[in-house]
């Protein structure tokens, strides 16, 4: 099965600028408001597929143990590069390992899997193993939160018209030193696959000069493992862990995600 992690590792533009493309989106409104309250009076945080280390800045705090992981060594490069030694969030702790098959010598109190890290793990067997990891990294009375997108949305045949209308640009001003441009963005397609099982968007990506000329263009596809509230109970379950929130956005206003939250059954 192709795996849904290849879509963040590379030297290319999507990873580069990841943060940019994907990390101000509306329905990521209020995300960090959520997680500041989660993590609060907490002394130790674990985050699962942390990425560039974005929730960083309201994951940690002085004298706080906060441990990041991912399978991208490009990610988390940029994740050492701007939170390495931050006496601030702890001095955040980082290193290159899989959720399917992780391991650290300690429990937290607080574990986070942001942003869809769970949807891309695409087979079964590779998500009960990582719950079962999560359950035994969680300290008895620890409190686990699950980021995933709204299945509902995510099996949804998407109009042309809606695919068409996916794109834009962004200017690049201070992101690449000596550099002025645009970074252009377009979703090519969206589909289900797998009898219902994953979800498929094909997205190009082209850096372009001042004069609009094209540097450098880049195809890539986004794959979610399509998960819905019945999927993560029975996953909790198996790993003898119980649910014990969930709600559909950070805000009232938004109801296109699946936030969750887990404890020791």
């Amino acid at each position: 099965m192709t795996d849904g992690s290849e879509f963040f590792k590379g030297q290319n533009l999507r990873v580069g600028f990841y943060d940019l493309l994907f990390g101000r989106a509306s329905n990521l409104i209020g995300e960090m408001d959520f997680y500041r309250d989660f993590t609060a009076g907490t002394g130790s945080v674990l985050e699962a597929a942390c990425g560039s280390g974005r929730l960083f800045p309201a994951l940690g705090a002085p004298g706080r143990l906060l441990v990041g992981f991912d399978a991208s060594q490009e990610l988390l490069s940029q994740a050492h590069a701007h939170y390495h030694g931050n006496a601030g969030l702890g001095r955040p702790l980082l290193c290159a390992q899989r959720m399917e098959s992780f391991a650290f010598g300690c429990r937290f109190e607080r574990i986070v899997v942001g942003y869809y890290g769970l949807s891309y793990i695409l087979d079964s067997e590779g998500r009960h193993s990582f719950l079962q990891r999560i359950a035994e990294h969680l300290m008895p009375d620890g409190q686990v939160v699950l980021h995933l997108p709204d299945a509902d949305l995510l099996r949804r045949p998407v109009p042309q018209s809606e695919i068409d209308a996916q794109r834009g640009s962004l200017v690049l001003r201070s992101e690449v030193p000596g550099f002025t441009g645009r970074l252009a963005y377009q979703t090519i397609d969206s589909r289900v696959e797998q009898d219902g099982q994953i979800h498929v968007t094909e997205l190009t990506f082209a850096l372009l000069d001042e004069s609009g000329k094209i540097l450098r263009q880049e195809s890539a596809a986004m794959r979610y493992a399509i998960l819905d509230r019945q999927d993560i109970e029975t996953l909790a379950t198996a790993a003898r862990l119980k649910l014990t929130g969930c709600r559909n956005g950070f805000t009232e206003d938004n109801a296109s995600e699946l936030i969750v939250t887990l404890a020791h059954a």
